[in-house]
Formats: C-alpha cells, structure tokens, sequence
C-alpha cells in the first residue's frame, strides 16, 4: 500500500509519515513477537519519472500484503515497512525489486540499491536502530557497485521470538522417536 497521496509530502511530512507507520509496526511486532523488515530502496543514478514509476510497480506488487506499507522517503529513496517477516523473507523480497526493475529497465539506467534490515521488537532495540541498520545495509549495497541487496541475512540479524509457555513445555516433554528409531533390527 503507498501512504503518499496524488502530490509528493514534505521531506517533514514523509518523515513523520515515516515515524508514524514505524512505529505502529513496531509495536504490532513487540506485542505479538514477530520479526518487523525495513527495506530502503534508493536509485543509484539520478531517478526519473520512468525509473519511478517502474520502481512504485515493483513496490507495489512486492509489497502487497495487508499490512505491508511502503512510502517515499527522500527523492530518490523509498522505504518498505514489512510486519512479519523473517530475513530471508524480508532479502526475498528486495531481490524481488532488483529483479523488476532489471526486467522492466532494458536500457540499465534505473537500477536500484537495496538495503535490509529485521528485528524483533523488544525493549533493548528501537526503531531508529532498524532504520539505521537499513540505511548502513543501503550505504553498502551502493558502496559495492549498486543494482544489489545487502543485509537481511538470517545470522545474527534477528532473535528468535521467545517461545510461549506451552512451546517451552514441549521441549521438556520427550518426543515421539522417528519410524526408524522404532524399527527393530533385523540383521
């Protein structure tokens, strides 16, 4: 869904546009301890009307789920807020942009430079902490040539969620063997 109506926000009004979906996403994600994806999308040339509306349809169909959100940020930059999603999900889906606009732009002057970022809301973190990884994980993707995704790798970038009582009682509980384990030997 693309927060931005007919006309383009303020660089303020998006920011607080920005603050205001981050944060509601942040505390959907701490209460129901569910990993929250930010993906930041930035041009690595000067943008143009064709690359942008190439880049709003990749957007769009990438990121269609109903609490999915995505809006612009700066010029040249936009921002997906994706609840509920793990990193692979969340790489995923920037290599899915990378590869729309590759599909779409024959002549290779709209490529676009991903950076992602996931966590599971909690006390310790923030979310200008997801942004700022985000940003760090876009600084990199254009640092190493552009038309790429970097972050949203599932080592060390998000912890688990923590595991409800029943879930830690079944832990304890000894599972059911494997068919193989309980097959006598014959030979």
């Amino acid at each position: 869904m693309m927060a931005s109506g007919p006309s383009l926000p303020s660089a303020l009004e998006a920011r607080e546009q920005l603050t205001k979906t981050l944060q509601a996403a942040w505390a959907r994600g701490s209460a129901e301890s569910t990993p929250l994806a930010l993906i930041l999308v930035g041009f690595d040339k000067a943008e143009s009307a064709v690359g942008t509306g190439i880049l709003e349809r990749a957007l769009r169909v990438h990121c269609a789920r109903t609490h999915d959100v995505f809006l612009r940020r700066a010029n040249d930059e936009y921002v997906a807020v994706l609840p509920d999603t793990p990193p692979a999900g969340a790489r995923h889906v920037g290599e899915q942009i990378v590869a729309a606009m590759r599909a779409e732009d024959t002549d290779h002057t709209h490529r676009v430079s991903v950076g992602v970022a996931v966590a599971v809301p909690d006390e310790q973190r923030t979310p200008t902490d997801l942004l700022r990884r985000a940003e760090s994980a876009l600084q990199a993707s254009r640092e190493n040539g552009g038309d790429r995704v970097t972050g949203g790798t599932a080592a060390g970038t998000v912890s688990p969620p923590p595991k409800s009582a029943l879930a830690q009682l079944r832990d304890l509980l000894p599972g059911k063997k494997k068919d193989a384990d309980l097959k006598r030997r014959t030979d």
